[in-house]
């Protein structure tokens, strides 16, 4: 899946089902650090 921006947060709880860390994982270059952590996701969850 195609995404605008990937995320390399290693703390958010939902990053093993988020299409974003998997763009991340991947290789993408284009990143950021989104807000979620072991409690809840950051609010730009996109389900892979």
């Amino acid at each position: 899946m195609q995404v605008d921006k990937a995320c390399n947060n290693k703390e958010c709880i939902k990053r093993d089902l988020c299409a974003r860390n998997a763009a991340y994982q991947n290789g993408d270059q284009n990143f950021k650090t989104f807000g979620g952590n072991a409690q809840k996701g950051c609010g730009k969850f996109i389900q892979k």
